[in-house]
């Protein structure tokens, strides 16, 4: 038996670390420096047929270019200069902007176009091919998640739990309760609930997190409350819970975060302040006053010792059971009875009676998550003024995105 040449060898146990890195160690492809080894037009072809686009189907075709012309003009205008003053001083390469086959970007991002090499255009455009590839990407998983055609009514549904319980008093007072002298009511300074994203904001998102699907964004429902003091914050939660407005079985454990009360010093002094009250006949106000004293206490985060200088808040990811009325339903139904009862053209009787109602589901149901967020007016004050205000959240997150998507044309920039 002959002895395998050295090359065949090689390509045959080319395990491709940067790819098993995506798959099996937790890589996110967004954050991959290399690309795909693609070298046809076919072989482009299938990879955008396995990947989900049948570049044949002219419908899915123009469905693809679609995103490679939105993810050009999002990379413009978030990452390049002068869209953003901050963002790279590159231009998007003419061949990308010529490009009238989007196999052609494929090839591209794995240099295969003939003329194509590794020296500085070539390699420029072989970069910003890889750049939209990755917004194209996250763009997909946005356009394919099914939720988002029923979004209104989704927060529609889990608003309104929260809605009916909140309240004004006859002196405009808002509160969290059934009535003015309900006796859980939890005086709140403002309640508030989230607008619904913008495409852009969505995308930024995504792309500056490491698992960047639509599924993954927990708070495109968001809930506010802004109460009196830290202690009454407790109260919200317990609230929320008690009414079963909000149920301990569907909350996601890995997205609770406390950065605002520390439990544990907590705990252990709420159980010595009931037993002075026991003991000591302490009035309600008095153990009131000792237990918003308690939930001063200093906290601080053992994995980010300095948290206290940054934001303060309770936040908790929910997930609620939708319950949707199929549309589609009602009118195939609507149409087998008009059928039945009117004279019709009799192949399209038969048509109409092959529908199975069976098939056609009554009402659309799933779990969809919501995010609440609980913080006292002082924390609340801070957070808002502080290193952790909305606007510098805002533009980090922007920098992580540019350096994820953008990669290597970073260093190309400078």
């Amino acid at each position: 038996m002959c002895p395998a040449a050295p090359e065949s060898l090689r390509k045959k146990y080319d395990l491709r670390w940067d790819v098993l890195d995506i798959i099996i160690s937790g890589k996110s492809s967004i954050d991959s420096g290399v690309g795909f080894r693609i070298s046809s037009s076919e072989e482009a072809g299938r990879f955008f047929g396995s990947y989900g686009y049948d570049v044949e189907n002219p419908i899915e075709r123009a469905e693809a270019f679609g995103l490679y012309q939105e993810s050009i003009s999002f990379i413009r205008k978030y990452f390049l200069q002068p869209e953003n003053p901050q963002g790279l001083k590159l231009e998007v390469p003419r061949k990308i902007l010529e490009l009238t086959d989007i196999r052609d970007l494929l090839l591209m991002a794995n240099a295969s176009l003939p003329g194509q090499g590794n020296d500085t255009p070539g390699n420029l455009l072989k970069l910003f091919a890889c750049s939209i590839l990755k917004v194209m990407h996250t763009l997909a998983h946005i356009d394919q998640d099914l939720r988002t055609s029923y979004f209104a009514d989704i927060q529609k549904q889990i608003f309104d739990r929260f809605y009916k319980a909140i309240h004004r008093d006859s002196e405009e007072r808002l509160f969290l309760g059934d009535k003015a002298d309900d006796p859980s009511r939890v005086n709140l300074v403002a309640f508030e609930t989230k607008p619904k994203k913008s495409r852009d904001s969505t995308l930024l998102k995504l792309l500056h997190k490491p698992e960047n699907v639509a599924e993954d964004i927990f708070d495109r429902v968001g809930i506010r409350f802004v109460t009196e003091s830290r202690f009454d914050a407790l109260r919200v939660v317990k609230y929320l819970k008690d009414k079963m407005i909000v149920m301990p079985p569907n909350i996601k454990p890995s997205r609770s975060r406390n950065t605002l009360i520390n439990m544990d010093a907590f705990r252990e002094q709420l159980s010595g302040l009931m037993d002075r009250a026991e003991k000591e006949g302490m009035s309600e106000a008095e153990l009131i006053k000792e237990l918003e004293q308690a939930a001063q206490t200093q906290w601080t985060n053992p994995d980010n010792p300095h948290t206290s200088e940054f934001y303060r808040a309770i936040q908790f990811t929910a997930r609620q059971l939708i319950k949707l009325e199929n549309p589609a339903y009602r009118e195939v139904r609507d149409l087998k009875s008009y059928a039945k009862s009117h004279t019709v053209e009799e192949h399209m009787l038969k048509i109409i009676d092959r529908i199975d109602l069976k098939y056609v589901q009554k009402e659309i149901r799933f779990f969809y998550p919501y995010e609440v967020q609980i913080v006292d007016k002082k924390s609340f004050e801070e957070n808002e003024r502080g290193r952790s205000a909305h606007s510098e959240y805002k533009k980090a997150q922007l920098q992580t995105a540019l350096r994820r998507v953008m990669g290597a044309l970073v260093d190309v920039a400078r």
